[in-house]
């Protein structure tokens, strides 16, 4: 797999919708569980980018395109929620201390693939087409060719 060939405008657009939808469900999920308020749904732009270009990294080995997929959004949305439980976590440090939340048994229920339960996936399914729309209009054909020669630049340097 080429790398380059996954930061097509096209693919940034729906990587990013997919790391943003996931990121949004899972936290809302943990202020749900802790019953919290007073956080931002925005995701970090450099910060998504920045988890697809590692999480296609990782799989780069992969040849059939079709597994690339699957693994690729199943990985990307167990990163998305570790995304959005590590800002979760820094936001809110006295519902760890006070034991509200425990980190640990989050984290092992995103690495073991129950977190995002069916209701989660369903929320996602209804909403990805207006955030792909979002992403559409954000991410200009100028802005892609940016963000694929700063990994060229990034490739060069590793």
């Amino acid at each position: 797999m080429d790398i380059f060939n996954q930061f097509t405008k096209q693919r940034i657009i729906k990587n990013l919708s997919l790391y943003e939808s996931y990121y949004q469900i899972a936290l809302g999920k943990l202020i749900h569980l802790t019953d919290t308020k007073n956080l931002s749904f925005e995701i970090d732009f450099s910060l998504a980018l920045g988890s697809i270009y590692e999480l296609l990294k990782d799989i780069q080995s992969v040849e059939n395109d079709d597994e690339i997929e699957l693994d690729f959004s199943n990985e990307l949305q167990k990163q998305a929620s570790m995304d959005a439980l590590q800002y979760f976590a820094n936001e809110h440090l006295d519902l760890i201390k006070n034991e509200i939340i425990d980190i640990e048994d989050t984290l092992n229920s995103i690495n073991d693939d129950v977190f995002f339960d069916i209701e989660m996936k369903n929320i996602h399914n209804e909403n990805i087409d207006s955030i792909n729309k979002k992403w559409a209009l954000v991410i200009t054909d100028d802005l892609a060719q940016q963000i694929l020669n700063s990994l060229k630049e990034l490739e060069k340097t590793n």
